[in-house]
């Protein structure tokens, strides 16, 4: 079988691990079988309930989930996984077959990193797992130098991966992050939509372009005053300004 195209490196393959959750188990057979050439050991469980004591007792590095769920509401499994602070930062891929656009805005705003909808290529899934698990085995953000950023009270660690504004910590998703690293490393740069996806998701089936918009708009109400930082530039994309 021939090799995929931008394997994980070596060095970050040790210890991957990713919790696939699905109360249907004919899907998660499907899941596995499309992961089974990638270097990652997966964990399936049924529930959000189970899935939630699993990765808070063991951490995992990746957790792909259906929304529709036994227990409890996608959503709700996508907040208590985020009020976790073991698990807060964690990278969540939505699998499922919820396709209106509602949905999956709302899944973004709550910090999932990728949605696919059912039925779903095995090749595509697994390379957007493997893209998901080379950008977060990374030390800093995607493109950016290993130092601390510091404008007119903004602070962004790409090292820690914490943001504060006038010393107060800001919680973002690892998406929110990476989009807010990109933009802070190119100040007074106008990046387009399409820069943005290329840097932060790697991949665009169309919806990435819009879900931009939607984690900007996200950040922003985040940084409260430093709103302002984040210039939109229109029909073009959006400019971190120093001003």
């Amino acid at each position: 079988m021939p090799e995929s195209p931008d394997p994980i490196p070596v060095e970050e393959r040790r210890g991957r691990r990713a919790l696939v959750v699905d109360r249907d188990a004919a899907w998660r057979s499907r899941v596995l079988e499309a992961l089974a050439e990638e270097p990652v050991e997966i964990e399936e469980v049924e529930n959000a309930t189970e899935a939630f004591e699993r990765a808070k007792a063991d951490p995992p590095d990746l957790v792909l989930s259906e929304l529709d769920l036994p227990d409890v509401t996608g959503p709700g499994m996508i907040r208590m996984l985020r009020e976790e602070p073991l698990l807060a930062t964690t990278p969540i891929i939505v699998i499922t077959h919820f396709e209106r656009e509602v949905d999956r805005i709302v899944a973004f705003e709550m910090g999932v990193v990728d949605y696919v909808i059912k039925p779903f290529f095995a090749r595509e899934l697994a390379g957007r797992v493997r893209a998901v698990l080379r950008r977060t085995g990374r030390s800093e953000p995607l493109g950016a130098e290993s130092r601390v950023r510091r404008l007119g009270g903004l602070e962004l660690d790409p090292e820690s991966r914490t943001v504060s504004v006038d010393d107060r910590p800001v919680s973002l998703t690892p998406r929110e992050f990476d989009l807010l690293a990109v933009l802070m490393g190119d100040v007074g740069r106008v990046l387009s939509r399409d820069r943005l996806v290329e840097a932060v998701w790697g991949s665009d089936d169309g919806t990435q372009r819009r879900s931009v918009d939607t984690h900007v708009k996200t950040i922003r109400r985040k940084l409260g005053r430093k709103r302002s930082f984040i210039e939109t530039v229109r029909g073009v994309g959006y400019r971190f300004s120093d001003r």
